[in-house]
């Protein structure tokens, strides 16, 4: 699979989570860049893929042919204000980020082409579960090509925007806070009828 030119705002974990995934599949990353305004983080990410570019200008990043937005939701809207002139009618702008909408982003960027994401943390070894939706006006060949580079982090599938949280609670979160008590409903389960530990009905 041949990759557009790619920009990520934001070079934390998710950004890392996405370029293993890729580099698990032998996708070449020369046409990655990755912004952030931590040196070090930047530093950590080209030492783990050398292939990468990185900048501390977010409208460098922005000028890319796909644009995902990796940073948290407090941060977004001042974000895409600041690079909202970089931003064309025909960027690809996916965003990772919870509770801002596609109208939110839409509100600021001239293009139409805009997803949003909630990937979980086992698209690093591309197993990952994820919910991607689309604006109604996104290109269909946009979002074949998208959705192609996308699926290489698991099984990826789109769903309506407003059931975005909640695919992401119940594939990563919920799994997260309540495996312990799973694992030890299973265990009460395998132990023999009548053992002093045992919890059941007579």
């Amino acid at each position: 699979m041949e990759l557009k030119s790619h920009g990520f705002i934001g070079g934390g974990r998710i950004t890392k989570i996405i370029l293993q995934a890729l580099a698990n599949k032998h996708i070449e990353l020369f046409s990655v860049l990755v912004c952030d305004t931590n040196l070090e983080v930047l530093n950590a990410l080209k030492k783990q893929f050398p292939k990468i570019q990185t900048t501390d200008s977010c409208e460098i990043a922005a000028k890319q042919e796909i644009v995902f937005i990796a940073l948290h939701p407090p941060v977004i809207m001042e974000t895409l204000e600041q690079i909202k002139e970089s931003v064309s009618v025909k960027t690809q702008v996916v965003s990772f980020a919870p509770k801002i909408s596609i109208e939110k982003v839409a509100s600021l960027l001239a293009t139409r082409n805009i997803a949003r994401m909630i990937p979980n943390a086992t698209s690093y070894i591309n197993e990952g579960y994820n919910p991607v939706s689309f604006s109604a006006e996104y290109s269909s060949n946009e979002k074949h090509s998208l959705f192609e580079m996308l699926q290489t982090m698991g099984k990826t599938f789109e769903v309506e925007e407003s059931k975005l949280e909640a695919y992401a609670m119940v594939s990563a979160m919920l799994p997260t806070y309540f495996w312990f008590q799973w694992k030890e409903m299973q265990n009460l389960g395998l132990q023999r009828n009548g053992s002093s530990n045992f919890i059941g009905c007579n």
